[in-house]
């Protein structure tokens, strides 16, 4: 619905917005600046978001670059998180300020302010759920190369000790050689192996906080649907008042140029009728004297 809507108020109503509810004013204006930094949070997030899938596509999980976004796209989520349950609560006190208390203005900017935080809930469920899927496929190719380390360390165990076996042999034979074992890569010390290791299970535990925290914001979502629903209603009421008003007040102003109209003509006869009459006493008057 359209809070755009042309409306006609009277002195009272232009004044009684800011002289008898300064509790809405005090509270419209701090979900605004909460709304507002909300907004640049979820901004701020798809920018990283969009970094970490063009990190993913090259293949290039490893970067310290991933893990430093991680860390922060992770204080940016649990931010803004806490900022929409503050915000909740102020929406839950505006709503409660009673009808008779706003003028048609302050009804209609309620509505709108709680529409726009729905919205931004919704957004950041959205943006969310795009984070927790891109650390997914970040995990999943990080468990993936973990897994090829592993095996690589065994299989350059085993070449390992297939050889000296070998060369042990030899050696028995009186046969002396030197024992190459070619490796096409070498391998990632075991420090940072354990690291790349908790990594993965940290990811793992962030991805299963922010999926909790969905739900968490959906029941939120849900409260604002209804809150919405209901302030809807009260606009609606207001606006087709409006739009009665208005109608009413057409239909008076035809009905007042068809009254204007009438006496114009009613003027005009009367006139006419008047100037006939001189013209007959002037032609009684030459009669009677001549």
């Amino acid at each position: 619905m359209s809070s755009s809507v042309p409306y006609f108020v009277d002195e009272e109503d232009t004044t009684k917005g800011f002289r008898d509810s300064p509790e809405f004013e005090r509270l419209k204006d701090e979900i605004a600046s909460k709304l507002f930094e909300i907004n640049g949070q979820i901004s701020t997030l798809q920018q990283f978001i969009s970094t970490l899938e063009s990190l993913v596509a090259k293949g290039d999980i490893k970067a310290k670059v991933v893990d430093r976004i991680d860390k922060k796209s992770v204080v940016n989520i649990r931010k803004v998180g806490s900022l929409i349950k503050s915000v909740n609560e102020l929406v839950i006190q505006i709503d409660a300020i009673q009808e008779s208390a706003l003028d048609k203005p302050e009804i209609i900017a309620r509505e709108k302010i709680i529409r726009d935080v729905r919205y931004s809930v919704q957004e950041f469920q959205t943006v969310q759920r795009q984070y927790a899927n891109v650390m997914k496929d970040v995990n999943a190719k990080a468990e993936a190369a973990l897994k090829q380390e592993e095996q690589n360390r065994e299989n350059i165990s085993a070449l390992r000790q297939e050889e000296e076996e070998r060369a042990t042999g030899e050696h028995g034979e009186g046969i002396s050689r030197p024992v190459r074992i070619t490796i096409e890569r070498e391998p990632i010390n075991n420090e940072e192996f354990a690291y790349q290791e908790n990594l993965i299970r940290q990811r793992a535990d962030e991805i299963s906080n922010i999926e909790q925290g969905i739900m968490e914001l959906n029941e939120i979502f849900k409260d604002l649907g209804t809150v919405v629903e209901q302030q809807g209603i009260m606009v609606d009421n207001i606006e087709a008042n409006i739009y009665s008003t208005s109608d009413n007040a057409a239909m008076a102003s035809r009905e007042l140029n068809k009254a204007l109209g009438y006496q114009k003509n009613t003027n005009k006869w009367c006139l006419y009728l008047l100037l006939g009459l001189l013209v007959m006493f002037f032609v009684l008057l030459l009669i009677v004297f001549i």
